[in-house]
């Protein structure tokens, strides 16, 4: 047994068999590797969304798997400022992130674990991590996370205590690519911030379109509230004659009687 293969038997067992198994294969372990009992013995339980997680990659990694090739996709289209491209991916980025909460409610189902509101928040922010960084969903189809993810908006999310050891995610480059790497990461990042700035650009079109709407509604219900006030005066005057009329009616009907 080496540490890969613990890691991989820890985080696939039930929430609840965690510790016992842990202990388990430490004792295993102790006699022929002291360090690598330690080492084993140092793997932290993860939390109820991150083993929700870690299950539906086992046993529904198709679901992570759609969800990282849309990430995939979308990154590609920020790069490029493809501005189209990402507004048609908007549906498929909510549709993924609900079939990956509704694998892990299946999974919490089967194995008897609640899977409420404040967990689904955290798959939620998993999903949306890995959508926008490419380690996150590397992270998240291991089935070895120990926490939920969180993506804030810019830059890389933090994995350093994310993930159970050892897991690379991705390869050290060589030094002979680490300059071509750096120009290729400089053009990303041009692309990137084009694409935002279009979007930018693209959105204060639309606050703008916004803005003549609302004013145009408000010119309409001004006008609506004017017609309104005429047409209770014309109800009020309408309905003082019928009176007016109905009362001389009946004077009249009296005086005709006698």
């Amino acid at each position: 047994m080496d540490l890969g293969e613990a890691v991989g038997e820890l985080y696939g067992v039930a929430l609840s068999d965690f510790v016992a198994t842990r202990t388990r294969l430490v004792g295993r372990a102790k006699g022929d590797d002291p360090d690598l009992a330690a080492r084993i013995k140092a793997l932290r339980k993860p939390t109820v969304a991150a083993w929700l997680l870690n299950r539906v990659a086992r046993d529904e990694p198709q679901a992570i798997a759609e969800l990282n090739a849309l990430g995939e996709r979308m990154r590609r289209a920020q790069s490029q400022g493809d501005v189209a491209a990402l507004a048609e991916a908007r549906p498929e980025r909510r549709a993924a992130i609900d079939a990956l909460i509704a694998a892990a409610g299946r999974c919490a189902t089967a194995a008897g674990v609640k899977c409420g509101p404040a967990t689904q928040d955290e798959i939620d922010a998993t999903a949306v991590a890995a959508l926008a960084d490419e380690q996150s969903g590397l992270a998240l189809a291991s089935g070895h996370l120990l926490r939920p993810l969180s993506y804030a908006g810019f830059g890389e999310v933090e994995l350093d205590d994310a993930v159970a050891t050892p897991l690379r995610l991705v390869p050290p480059l060589a030094n002979d690519t680490e300059a071509d790497d750096d120009a290729d990461r400089t053009q990303e990042l041009e692309a990137a911030e084009q694409a935002r700035l279009a979007e930018l650009e693209q959105a204060r079109d639309e606050l703008r379109e916004a803005e003549r709407e609302l004013s145009a509604a408000r010119l309409a219900e001004s006008e609506a509230r004017a017609a309104l006030v005429t047409a209770r005066d014309r109800v009020n005057t309408g309905e003082a004659r019928v009176a007016d009329v109905t009362a001389r009616m009946s004077r009249l009907e009296t005086r005709r009687t006698r």
